[in-house]
């Protein structure tokens, strides 16, 4: 996904994601319209951003996580975030 750096995005940091499914879970209550997600202990994954439609999450399943109510993303299905230079 190419987006503008002045779109403002929330910010989702997610530990690591569920590697027995390669799933993403997300807190429902954190998703918003537009997402930006990192990783903060999967080394494989730092550095690197994506993207997560807040209604594109809304078509994944609903799972816990043992205390919240999650979306269950695959991880396959994140976009890669990049960003475009505004020259406007």
């Amino acid at each position: 996904m190419v987006i503008s750096r002045y779109t403002p995005l929330n910010l989702l940091e997610i530990q690591a994601p569920r590697y027995k499914d390669r799933t993403v879970l997300v807190a429902i209550y954190k998703v918003k319209t537009a997402n930006k997600i990192i990783f903060t202990k999967a080394k494989h994954l730092l550095g690197r951003e994506y993207f997560l439609a807040g209604e594109k999450a809304k078509t994944y399943p609903k799972t816990t996580n043992g205390k919240l109510d999650c979306y269950a993303i695959p991880l396959d299905d994140l976009e890669v975030l990049e960003y475009k230079e505004d020259l406007e």
